[in-house]
């Protein structure tokens, strides 16, 4: 997969690893990373930020990737509308539903939930019983028609975590946070 990194982030979740989004980078045009993309040997590209969804060229990045055969991971913190990029064929939404340890639980816009299509998922963060208990809650009360993924925060013991939804019988994924282990606090380039 190759990933392009978005600046500005509408949320200030309390452990973001991607606190240098929110300013900074260089204004690239649109059409030069289209280009760029359009030359990788990924089949993927992962549309992270900050929020891609704030950047006013995303439909047109999406657009055009995916009109080429590009499939494309868009990773969205779910504050803001997902429908138009649910229209593309090779779109795939990864949509964070903040619990309270990020101080942005709040933050989801419910109607989102329904335009997720069951190849979708929905990913949270796990950093302690509060945030457990909340989705418990949220997987309770929401019709949920895609993969949910429940991932420890970095430094939340992974097995911790899996036996809780073991002795639940939670019909959901865990997954560990790959590039902290691999990279650890590096930043790509």
């Amino acid at each position: 997969m190759y990933f392009v990194r978005t600046n500005l982030c509408n949320l200030r979740c309390k452990w973001c690893d991607t606190t240098y989004s929110f300013t900074g980078g260089t204004e690239e045009p649109v059409r030069s990373l289209i280009e760029e993309c359009s030359k990788v040997w990924e089949d993927w590209i992962c549309l992270t930020g900050g929020e891609p969804l704030l950047q006013r060229d995303a439909k047109e990045f999406v657009s055009s990737l995916t009109g080429m055969g590009k499939k494309i991971l868009i990773e969205t913190g779910g504050s803001l509308d997902i429908e138009p990029f649910t229209k593309y064929d090779g779109t795939v939404i990864d949509m964070d539903v903040k619990t309270p340890s990020s101080g942005e639980e709040r933050s989801l816009k419910k109607e989102n939930l329904e335009k997720l299509r069951e190849f979708d998922y929905i990913k949270m963060v796990i950093q302690n019983e509060i945030d457990f208990s909340f989705a418990l809650e949220f997987l309770k009360n929401n019709l949920v028609k895609c993969e949910v993924i429940l991932q420890p925060a970095w430094g939340t013991p992974p097995d911790w975590l899996v036996n809780r939804v073991i002795e639940n019988r939670l019909n959901v994924r865990v997954m560990l946070q790959m590039h902290k282990i691999i990279y650890g606090e590096k930043r790509g380039v």
